[in-house]
């Protein structure tokens, strides 16, 4: 470990000092990124992750020439729920810009408002010159992006090559890259095994039937019910409709890309089962959550079963690691338990709830931004992030995935996470028509089908709807 003023440390070992707090010292005092994700690591409450050194750069290196930029770079980037990989991309993209003379602009914003970003950038030819966009949104601008073949392919040679679903974001026929891969936020259940064992379960649920049962028994005990966003919730909500129409067999489209397959008995079901599971096992709540909603009651203990990220957990640990927590606050954390999602008729298939970069070709800074973006997703820079955001951002390159630096392969109660991936598609599944699925998506087609079966319409009239919505896409 690198030398570091020992008294911030010990602050950071007794609570006095916030982890954040930690960073932003750390990096002000000259700390390299790599020392502060090791300094976090062997910091971290129990259970702790273990912290990797970097690979070193090869001795001779030549140091490309330094990019020129018109006035500054700016861009914008996905806020993590978990604030420390946030700190971490702010110093980042500081050190980039002090190291090569350029003036840096990072904003860091949340899914839904960079998808309106991307869009007015796209409409009005002017904007920052990176935007992090989500699922499929790469190949809805395909014409007015920039190139990043180079880049992808070279990341993709050093570190193991990328995932399918990387190339499904950002690779379209025409064979390049629109955009670079960033990462997944690997999703799971999360539940309550304390609230589980007092229903007769000692295991998490295998399909979503066995989940129904759990979540009417919790609810004849007037324990917290289930809770699954059937709102607006780019993340979350998104990974629970998609998952639940794909587990029973619904599509919205055939695999050539054209055909809407929406109006089918696989579709029907899968609206039948989410309204009994609405009715039967959740807070009326869902109707209106945000992203943010279910991670809160969760956390307050207003819910037993969700889906999420990592970031619940991570907040639970927080609030039971202050000195003076409740007792409920720790009950909650030791309770709380990951699993895979639930399978349905038609097998374990999962949203994966993906970012990528992409610069737009307005941009007077295309080399400029390739060139941080090469450097961002290097493993000096990648390695102490990823640390830090415990599987919430997960790269989407291969040669990761066991690496011991990666949370799941050393915190216990995440190691459901790395099986996520696996089972992980994006809207449109199973065809490859990434413009036209990355519409539907915006428009919110899937959604709004299961909170209209939810709210009174009929299932027929629901999937109706969806599909002469569909059909004004898919031609």
């Amino acid at each position: 470990m690198e030398q570091i003023d020992r008294s911030l440390v010990k602050r950071l070992q007794e609570g006095k000092m916030t982890r954040r707090e930690f960073i932003v010292t750390a990096a002000a005092a000259g700390v390299s990124l790599s020392g502060i994700a090791g300094i976090l690591a062997s910091c971290a409450p129990t259970p702790t992750a273990t912290a990797v050194p970097v690979a070193p750069k090869p001795a001779g290196t030549v140091a490309p020439p330094k990019p020129v930029v018109t006035d500054k770079l700016r861009m914008k980037l996905r806020s993590s729920f978990i604030t420390e990989g946030n700190e971490v991309l702010k110093v980042v993209a500081q050190q980039w810009g002090k190291e090569n003379g350029v003036s840096v602009e990072v904003d860091l914003a949340g899914m839904g408002d960079l998808q309106t970003i991307a869009g007015t950038a796209a409409e009005t030819g002017a904007g920052p010159d990176i935007v992090e966009v989500f699922v499929n949104t790469p190949h809805v601008y395909a014409e007015k992006l920039a190139d990043m073949s180079d880049v992808a392919n070279e990341l993709g040679a050093k570190f193991g090559g990328w995932y399918d679903l990387a190339k499904e974001a950002c690779v379209p026929a025409s064979g390049k890259w629109i955009g670079l891969p960033r990462f997944y936020a690997a999703h799971c259940i999360v539940y309550r095994a304390d609230l589980f064992k007092q229903v007769g379960h000692d295991k998490p649920a295998e399909t979503w039937d066995e989940l129904l049962a759990i979540g009417k028994k919790l609810k004849e005990k007037k324990l917290p019910p289930l809770g699954f966003s059937l709102a607006h919730a780019v993340g979350d909500g998104s990974n629970f409709v998609y998952s639940m129409l794909w587990s029973f067999g619904g599509r919205e489209v055939d695999k050539d890309g054209k055909t809407v397959v929406i109006n089918s008995a696989e579709t029907a079901k899968a609206i039948d089962f989410v309204r009994t599971l609405f009715q039967e096992t959740m807070t009326p709540a869902v109707l209106q959550w945000t992203d943010a909603e279910n991670n809160r009651a969760f956390v307050s203990g207003e819910v037993a079963v969700t889906n999420n990220a990592s970031s619940i957990w991570w907040q639970a640990r927080n609030v039971q690691s202050i000195v003076g927590a409740p007792k409920n606050a720790v009950d909650l954390f030791n309770g709380t338990q990951h699993a895979l999602y639930p399978a349905g008729p038609a097998g374990r298939l999962l949203f994966t709830e993906m970012m990528s970069s992409i610069v737009f070709s307005y941009s007077k800074n295309v080399d400029a931004a390739k060139a941080f973006l090469r450097y961002l997703n290097d493993r000096p820079q990648m390695d102490p992030w990823v640390q830090a955001n415990l599987t919430f951002c997960t790269p989407l390159l291969k040669g990761y995935e066991e690496l011991p630096l990666m949370p799941w392969n050393s915190i216990p109660p995440l190691r459901p996470f790395k099986a996520a991936a696996q089972y992980g598609h994006l809207p449109g599944y199973p065809s490859t028509n990434g413009r036209a699925a990355g519409e539907a998506f915006n428009k919110w087609i899937v959604h709004d089908m299961f909170a209209k079966a939810c709210t009174g319409t009929s299932t027929k009239d629901a999937i109706v709807w969806a599909e002469e919505q569909l059909k004004k896409i898919y031609k």
